[in-house]
């Protein structure tokens, strides 16, 4: 049972019923809706991260995994192991990063595991190891990772403050992802837009 009560749909206003209705019944989305303010920005970033961003969803979800390991949030590793396997992320990949394993790891994905725990564990990854990351994915796909993992260590937080569990049925298991991001995906615009190194 959660520490915080999550509210019931009658307890939500129209737009919070509405915005929860169109994402998957995730604990965690529910649990936003008890701040009915911050509800929509903070899903809206965690979709620009999911959905928008140009960080290869590989590395990104290395690093969620590895931010779920330094925090020790069971919710989010058992979210993206799942989430990891829908994107075709191999396996031993997915376990690898999940248990600290950075030795399986291929050279890039150790990097990212490394900053990732870096910024999870110390709130700064450091000169040497940003400027690694830097020359390996360019500025614009830096900073996403840096707002990644700064956001998947917050979320982390509420998680285990709160109290949220599990789903006994993973809401994301069956999503068609492409067609989620087609349909959250806000009109004219386009995700590969603007890269710059």
């Amino acid at each position: 049972m959660s520490r915080i009560p999550y509210p019931t749909d009658a307890e939500l206003d129209d737009d919070a019923r509405s915005l929860l209705a169109a994402l998957p019944p995730l604990n965690v989305l529910r649990m936003f809706a008890n701040a009915p303010a911050a509800l929509g920005p903070l899903t809206d970033l965690g979709q620009a991260i999911l959905l928008r961003a140009e960080l290869d969803p590989r590395l990104r979800q290395i690093a969620i995994l590895s931010v779920a390991r330094a925090t020790g949030s069971a919710y989010e590793r058992a979210q993206h192991e799942q989430l990891s396997r829908m994107l075709g992320v191999d396996g031993a990949e997915v376990d690898a990063a999940s248990a600290g394993d950075l030795q399986a790891l291929d050279s890039d994905a150790r990097l990212i595991a490394r900053f990732a725990e870096a910024v999870a564990r110390d709130v700064d990854a450091g000169e040497e190891l940003t400027a690694a990351v830097l020359e390996l994915l360019g500025r614009r796909r830096t900073t996403e990772l840096v707002i990644c993992c700064a956001w998947y260590s917050a979320v982390a937080r509420i998680i285990a403050t709160c109290g949220i569990e599990v789903e006994e049925t993973l809401p994301t298991a069956g999503i068609d992802l492409e067609e989620w991001a087609d349909a959250q995906a806000e009109p004219g615009t386009d995700k590969r837009e603007g890269e710059s190194r």
